[in-house]
């Protein structure tokens, strides 16, 4: 059976699709005292970090076990059109990089990473070009769609769909920043 973590847990939706599919979530971190609440409701056997995931030392990261995919999807606000539009530059636009520290700890096989379609113009359409070479650094070829995720909720929700597998090697997927923007990766 394969196995998944989760990063930004929330209340857990990533990981009821996970389960849904057949993996066995380890572990999910999240630091919102309502949907940690939530989340220990409904998934009672799966181990919960409910910290502050910049305090998550890195020795506590190398000790989870490491699941076959990660699953996550930073705050959002900086990315969101209703939002300030830093991008990764902005105070919650960073945690991106707390995420990005598990996989580089971890390696696991592949991840899903998730977040608003404002992601793909946030800092003047800079961050989207930053957030996969930060993948590919790490040596995950990545590839990615825009969804509407209306099939699952009752409202137009488009979502940035990001899906890398481990082995890739460094840079196989460093286009220039037209083809990434356009989804031709």
């Amino acid at each position: 059976m394969l196995t998944t973590g989760h990063i930004y847990c929330g209340g857990g939706g990533d990981t009821e699709g996970a389960i849904a599919a057949g993996y066995q979530s380890l572990w999910a971190v999240d630091n919102d005292p309502s949907a940690a609440s939530v989340y220990r409701k409904r998934f009672p056997k799966i181990l919960l970090i409910e910290q502050d995931i910049r305090s998550i030392a890195d020795d506590f990261i190398l000790g989870l076990p490491i699941p076959d995919v990660t699953i996550w999807g930073s705050p959002c606000p900086d990315f969101s059109l209703a939002g300030k539009r830093t991008g990764l530059a902005g105070v919650r636009g960073q945690l991106f990089f707390e995420g990005l520290r598990f996989l580089r700890l971890q390696r696991p096989s592949a991840f899903v990473f998730e977040n608003v379609d404002g992601l793909l113009s946030a800092d003047k359409a800079t961050a989207f070009p930053q957030v996969i070479e930060a993948f590919t650094s790490l040596g995950y070829r990545c590839t990615w769609q825009l969804r509407n995720g209306n099939r699952h909720v009752p409202q137009n929700r488009e979502r940035v769909f990001v899906v890398g597998y481990h082995g890739g090697g460094q840079g196989d997927t460093a286009k220039g920043r037209e083809e990434i923007v356009a989804g031709n990766i």
